[in-house]
């Protein structure tokens, strides 16, 4: 006869070196260069400990903000947000405190390229009079480095290398932190996928007038 009370299964051993809650993220921006400003945030949460069971369960976070400047035409062709659109927005200060929060409650927090993502961040942080972002911070870029993988290691090469890709030609910040999700997993021999969020338009998208005819009105 089975025992009444049996044993649980044992943890995988791949659950073992995973930290209780980690957070992807990734941000969108007006340029490369330091005086740029964010002007989406993506991050999905994720409790580990329901990877076990095959069930992951996971919050999303999709924001856009007004930066306060034009995008570079280049980086504009890779976000998709026009000036228009971003200057009807919220500025990312009215949420610096809830994106800090956010960031503080994880053990671990993702990234590709996480230099970029968290220097820009943390320049958002500083501009609303916060501190900087304290978690441990793993790239995923760097991590793919480090196993020798052939050829280039941008996000979009990674993501071939397992079998993933963007729903379409632009970088959302929602969708790029779950694929830096899916390719830490990758790293860390976690068999479980998560499957691909709704990827919904930022929810604190505010409604845009219709755009004048002829170049946009300076700023106010």
């Amino acid at each position: 006869m089975p025992s009444p009370n049996p044993l649980p299964d044992p943890a995988p051993d791949w659950l073992g070196w995973l930290p209780p809650r980690l957070v992807a993220v990734d941000v969108e921006t007006t340029g490369l260069a330091e005086t740029d400003r964010v002007v989406s945030f993506g991050a999905v949460a994720l409790a580990t400990a329901s990877l076990a069971a095959g069930a992951p369960e996971i919050a999303c976070h999709h924001l856009i903000f007004d930066p306060g400047r034009a995008s570079h035409p280049r980086a504009e062709a890779v976000h998709g947000y026009d000036d228009w659109l971003l200057r009807h927005q919220d500025p990312a200060c009215l949420h610096a405190g809830a994106l800090a929060d956010l960031l503080a409650g994880a053990d671990l927090i993702v990234a590709h390229n996480a230099a970029f993502d968290l220097g820009f961040l943390n320049r958002e942080l500083a501009a609303a009079g916060l501190p900087p972002i304290r978690p441990r911070v793993y790239c995923t870029m760097e991590a793919y480095r480090r196993r020798g993988e052939k050829g280039r290691a941008a996000l979009d090469a990674l993501c071939r290398r397992i079998g993933l890709a963007r729903v379409g030609t632009r970088h959302g910040a929602l969708e790029d932190a779950w694929l830096a999700l899916r390719a830490y997993l990758w790293l860390q021999a976690c068999p479980v996928a998560v499957a691909r969020p709704d990827l919904a338009a930022p929810s604190n998208l505010r409604p845009v007038p219709p755009r004048p005819e002829g170049p946009l009105p300076p700023r106010a």
